[in-house]
């Protein structure tokens, strides 16, 4: 049952959550993290130990450290075994049991934004902070949401063309499942699966539970945690999952948080390093939300660089969101200026998105490093006004971005400057991309996409896709 939240109650919370005496500002903690942690699926293993590394250092009375955390006592036991969800204040030593838990929810849906917007209400009133920093712990995948009529459309088009229709977005899902051996560790083809989704194991969001068979749409937690916190804004909102880094993503979340930490490509299996991440922030409780943000991204980088399976492929950035909006309007007029010179750059254009490396390469997510496609691009391009167009979005994200890391295997044609953007390289491929689920038709009304709502992007795109079949 989907957890609901009554007008007055919003209403009730959001008054609560503005409002701090002065005497108790002065006695409150620096940070309060919300830690949404999502083990209702096969990354429950991953879950576990990434709670036992938080334990390890545990908050204070400056950091609190609270997680809501959803298991599914599927892919993981203990002892007490639990599949409930819990809330948790972790201190130094605090246990993954009932019996330490702050609140026992019973089975909640965490791929519920009502859920998510629960939690944070909870904790900013329960743990009130000067500081606030909300986690989303579990598979991602961008920006994806589905419209019902695409695969009709689909359809048509393949008919006329004669291309094989791949399975959609909701078949993989209930059909594909990350193999586990009998230690329970993830495995690929025999092997361990270092990256929390092998190829072929897909998840939809940033949030699946399996329990539920629901998952976070970005524009759930966009909707769900605007009504919570109305004009406020929290510090950073991060995610520890795959592949959200994202111009999308960012927009998605610009009146949520003033920072944005994500990565362009996917994560390992146990995602950061909790201890040595909540050691940096416990010794230094004063920082301000952009150095956290950056220390964030530091903490990853250290505890993958000397990994030879795992640290060249990784990637994480911290964004600035208050440049969003001036990004999605710089964006939108290129990408009118780029409609108007196809006559001229269309070949160009195709070079240049064909020079740049996709993301997750085996998934068909076609996400690629905007900036390292506009580097490309203006390679290419000989006319003044469009380079004028193309500096100015390279302006902007560049000055968005704080803090970036990326190993050595994505680096040259991937880029990894920092956030990443959709961009199949022509018809065929977003027509057969089994994980559109039509996020990028402005006609779609399930759970919109505002990005491409609002910018001409994806009018760039349709007319490209057009003319390349």
């Amino acid at each position: 049952m989907r957890l609901m939240t009554t007008l007055a109650g919003l209403f009730f919370a959001t008054c609560l959550i503005g409002y701090v005496q002065p005497a108790e500002a002065a006695n409150m903690a620096e940070w309060t993290i919300l830690i949404y942690m999502n083990g209702d699926n096969n990354l429950e293993p991953e879950a576990l130990k990434n709670f036992e590394q938080l334990a390890k250092i545990g908050g204070t009375d400056e950091v609190n450290v609270i997680v809501q955390f959803d298991r599914i006592g599927k892919y993981a036991h203990t002892n007490p075994d639990w599949s409930q969800t819990l809330r948790f204040q972790v201190k130094k030593g605090t246990r993954h049991t009932p019996q330490d838990a702050l609140q026992d929810l019973g089975e909640q849906n965490m791929g519920d934004g009502a859920v998510l917007a629960d939690f944070v209400r909870w904790g900013k009133v329960t743990f009130p902070a000067k500081k606030f920093m909300l986690v989303i712990w579990d598979h991602g995948q961008g920006w994806r949401t589905f419209a019902a009529n695409l695969a009709q459309r689909k359809r048509s088009i393949e008919a006329s063309r004669a291309v094989p229709l791949k399975p959609n977005a909701i078949t993989l899902r209930a059909s594909s499942v990350l193999l586990r051996n009998a230690e329970g560790v993830a495995t690929q083809d025999g092997k361990k699966a270092p990256f929390r989704s092998a190829p072929g194991s897909s998840y939809r969001s940033a949030s699946n539970d399996e329990t539920d068979n629901d998952v976070l749409y970005n524009r759930e937690i966009q909707d769900g945690l605007k009504n919570v916190l109305g004009n406020e804004r929290l510090d950073i909102i991060a995610f520890d999952a795959c592949l959200m880094a994202m111009v999308e993503s960012g927009y998605a979340f610009r009146d949520i948080a003033n920072y944005f930490v994500a990565s362009e490509e996917l994560e390992p299996g146990l995602g950061w390093r909790y201890d040595v991440w909540l050691n940096g922030l416990v010794n230094n409780p004063k920082q301000d939300a952009q150095s956290l943000a950056t220390w964030t991204v530091s903490a990853y980088a250290n505890a993958y660089r000397a990994d030879d399976d795992i640290g060249p492929s990784i990637t994480l950035s911290a964004v600035d969101l208050s440049k969003s909006k001036e990004l999605r309007m710089a964006l939108s007029t290129l990408s009118d200026a780029l409609v108007s010179r196809f006559d001229k750059d269309l070949q160009n254009i195709i070079e240049a998105r064909a020079a740049v490396s996709t993301y997750a390469p085996g998934y068909q997510f076609y996400h690629v490093d905007l900036i390292q496609f506009l580097i490309e691009l203006k390679k290419r391009i000989n006319d003044e006004k469009t380079n004028s167009y193309i500096d100015n979005v390279l302006k902007i994200t560049n000055s968005s971005i704080i803090s970036n890391y990326a190993g050595s295997d994505r680096m040259g044609t991937y880029g990894s400057k920092g956030v990443a953007i959709y961009f199949p390289q022509n018809e065929h491929d977003y027509v057969t991309d089994p994980y559109s689920e039509g996020g990028y038709e402005k006609e779609n009304i399930y759970y919109p996409v505002q990005f491409v709502q609002d910018s001409t992007w994806p009018d760039f795109l349709h007319a490209f896709w057009k003319r390349v079949p």
